[in-house]
């Protein structure tokens, strides 16, 4: 059985993850041409993970109320960030958030 604890230490790091790759989305846009293809397809599986991986499971724990404050704070700000970068993912043709970004 997993401790409330470490589900906590998970939405941490699912958190610090998600919202570094969103901060630095902007510059990977930037540079998206220059980039070889390996790296382009390498980039593009990390974010379909990070979106259908880490997101949807955070989603899960911000509804179900196991959450603290603090961190469906850093919840809310993240989907609030992602909202803001969506034209750019679409513009990359990357997998969009596969969550309400209206929490």
């Amino acid at each position: 059985m997993v401790t409330k604890a470490a589900v906590s230490v998970r939405i941490d790091h699912f958190l610090s993850a998600l919202v570094a790759n969103v901060e630095d989305f902007p510059a990977v846009v930037d540079e998206w041409e220059t980039l070889p293809d390996g790296e382009q397809a390498s980039t593009a599986l990390h974010w379909d993970h990070l979106m259908a991986d880490y997101l949807t499971e955070l989603d899960e724990h911000y509804r179900d109320g196991e959450m603290s404050e603090a961190q469906a704070k850093r919840y809310r700000e993240l989907l609030s960030q992602l909202k803001s970068i969506l034209p750019l993912v679409h513009k990359l043709k990357f997998y969009p958030p596969p969550v309400a970004l209206d929490a």
